[in-house]
């Protein structure tokens, strides 16, 4: 048999030297000859039954033995593959048998220390007259790992931009195909993950109103060299709502910059986006509160002003007098307009509250009468009360105002007749076991609710008057029909009571406004009898009176001296201070406004009280306490009055503060 020799077989390589006749490779065997010390590359040569007769440093080191080793141990194909890999390297074996040649195949073959070693077969030959064969072997264990970082890399970025609400895509700008990765059928719901589609099909599904600023956006990016950009827009999901998304891309582009491949990841920002828009419409709705509140709150000083006069006027004009019937008239209608300004407090959440606990059940029951004169025999109600609420803590007046904001607002909206339903219920948010609970878009607080609804089959509302339906002034009403603060009224008095309102509608499908107010477990205390005597001394006590309106301090000047009192008059907190500092002991009630220029009236209690702790205060504002003097002790010798205040309510409030000091007059 002819002696192989590699040079015969890799004819890329230099030619081999003349053997050494006394070393001579013996006849059925093959040598690797000149390239025993080759380096990198693993070269091996092999006899006809498969084992491993020579090789060079680099396939001695790549299997883990030596050159004697190899020699006693017999390594050979089948010795060293292993079991995983035993059936693929058959068949390349198979085919080198049948060829005399191999194409580049991946094997593993097992180290002498039993550590599994993946390896790229470069070139094998046979020759068949011999039946030797050499190959040509690079370690892949750098390359696999390299590899297996890349994966875990990608795998990693895949599961945070998946986490993120993402999904990865890549477009061919020259194919004008795109493909969107894992997650496009979790998150839109279209089974298209990693299945190239036209981009036709991509712009098919974004919002008609966004689709021109996208395509713009992205020839910008094109043909302006950026190698990044963000872009924001509505892409419709498989069941036919639309997904607010943040698409971030990069252009990777060739050495002329021409783009040749764009790559990015969709971000559903649906969430965050309705979250940002309930922030908005919060801090726009704080902000119109604070303005309606303002407005109301001097409004309230000129009511106090007119009521009062028109009061004091009143007492000295015979009731036959025409000019008593006028006085009425201008009385009347002060105290309607009264009323507006407590709707626009109620909104602003700034007005006085006495809560209490209450059935809302009962509170219903109690005003089923007055439903029945307010609605007309052409709409039919229904009352449909829980058989068993737990108790709610608000204001029954304000309770009693939502209810009948609600049913007239029904009625308006049923012109030509139809059904009204009121219902109470309970929920508890947090329950997966609750039968109610509220749209996801209403952000409550987990805890036990007291639910109260009403629902008509009027016209119902579109999405652009839902979102505008609690803003004061805001009416779909004609003119002179309606002044946009029944709901605004609903809203600021339920948010004063912790509580949450919102509206079920859809256009000829009628409306359904809700309102869920916090459960109340606490004790229930019986209520305390109201003082009904409003004696006063004459001429023995001393008020200080504290207002920076001009209007109202000079009406309230007048009244407590018709009342008998000596009063000292003081336009701000530092003008009452110097006062004080005259007459320490000889003011028995201070009567101060809380909102003044320099020094307001909580901060004026705080130093006379430094003094004197026992000095009774009348508090007066346009505000709720809660919102004018929170700060302030709620004990017997401080009492607050509400503008627009009646002159008996002045007189009054006063002479209880005189009696309960229950001293002797100052001097």
């Amino acid at each position: 048999m002819a002696q192989c020799r590699v040079n015969d077989h890799v004819p890329s390589m230099p030619p081999t030297p003349p053997l050494d006749h006394s070393t001579a490779t013996p006849i059925g065997r093959a040598s690797i000859g000149p390239f025993h010390d080759a380096r990198g590359v693993a070269m091996a040569s092999w006899d006809a039954d498969g084992t491993f007769t020579e090789g060079n440093q680099a396939f001695l080191s790549l299997i883990g033995v030596n050159a004697t080793t190899l020699e006693l141990q017999r390594v050979s194909w089948e010795s060293l593959v292993t079991p995983e890999a035993a059936r693929s390297q058959e068949v390349m074996r198979a085919l080198l048998h049948a060829a005399g040649m191999a194409p580049p195949f991946e094997t593993v073959w097992r180290r002498g220390d039993a550590v599994d070693v993946p390896v790229l077969v470069v070139s094998a030959t046979l020759d068949k007259h011999s039946g030797c064969g050499w190959l040509f072997a690079l370690d892949q264990r750098e390359q696999k790992a390299s590899e297996a970082a890349v994966i875990a890399s990608e795998e990693r970025y895949r599961l945070v931009t998946r986490a993120a609400g993402g999904v990865l895509w890549e477009w061919a700008p020259q194919e004008e195909v795109m493909t969107l990765g894992t997650g496009t059928f979790e998150r839109f719901g279209w089974d298209i993950d990693d299945v190239p589609v036209p981009m036709s099909w991509f712009h098919q599904r974004i919002h008609p109103e966004d689709v021109g600023a996208m395509l713009a956006r992205a020839e910008e990016v094109l043909t302006a060299g950026t190698t990044s950009a963000t872009h924001a827009y509505r892409f419709r999901r498989a069941n036919g709502q639309w997904a607010m998304v943040h698409d971030h891309f990069h252009v990777i582009r060739d050495e002329t910059g021409r783009a040749n491949r764009v790559i990015g990841v969709m971000l559903d920002a649906s969430e965050r986006h309705a979250l940002q828009e309930q922030l908005r419409q919060a801090q726009k709705m704080e902000a119109v509160g604070r303005l309606a509140g303002g407005i109301a709150h001097d409004f309230n000083n000129l009511l106090t002003v007119i009521r009062g006069n028109a009061a004091l006027a009143m007492e000295g004009v015979d009731s036959t007098n025409p000019l008593f019937a006028e006085l009425t008239n201008i009385e009347q209608a002060a105290a309607r307009a009264t009323d507006v300004t407590r709707q626009l407090l109620a909104f602003s959440r700034k007005q006085v509250l006495m809560p209490q606990p209450l059935d809302i059940n009962a509170v219903v029951a109690q005003l089923t009468r007055l439903l029945d004169r307010l609605l007309p025999p052409t709409i039919t109600t229904r009352l449909t009360p829980a058989a068993e609420t737990g108790l709610i803590k608000t204001d029954r007046g304000q309770l009693e105002q939502v209810i009948l904001s609600l049913v007239t607002n029904a009625r308006d909206a049923m012109p030509g007749g139809g059904t009204l339903e009121v219902r109470t219920g309970e929920f508890t948010v947090g329950d997966k076991h609750s039968d109610f609970s509220p749209p996801d878009d209403v952000p409550i607080r987990p805890g036990r609710y007291v639910h109260l609804s009403v629902t008509d089959t009027g016209t119902g509302m579109d999405a652009n008057t839902r979102a505008h339906a609690f803003e004061p002034f805001f009416t779909t009403k004609s003119v002179g029909l309606g002044t946009g603060l029944g709901l605004a009224t609903v809203y600021g008095i339920v948010k004063q009571s912790d509580g949450y309102v919102w509206i079920d509608s859809t256009v000829g499908k009628g409306t359904t406004v809700n309102v869920a107010l916090p459960r109340f477990e606490g004790p229930v205390r019986r209520a305390r009898p109201t003082p009904t005597s409003t004696s006063i001394a004459k001429e023995t006590h001393t008020v200080l009176l504290v207002e920076d309106e001009p209007g109202v301090r000079e009406l309230a000047l007048r009244v407590l001296k018709r009342a008998g009192y000596r009063v000292l008059v003081a336009g701000d907190g530092v003008e009452a201070l110097a006062l004080w500092e005259d007459n320490p002991a000889q003011i028995d009630v201070v009567v101060t406004d809380v909102i003044m220029p320099r020094l307001g009236g909580s901060e004026l209690v705080t130093r006379l009280r430094g003094e004197r702790n026992d000095v009774p205060v009348l508090f007066i504002s346009g505000f709720a306490r809660s919102v004018a003097i929170g700060d302030a002790p709620a004990d017997r010798r401080t009492r607050f009055l509400q503008k627009p205040f009646s002159v008996p309510a002045l007189q009054h409030a006063v002479s209880e503060l005189v009696r309960m000091k229950g001293a002797t007059p100052s001097a």
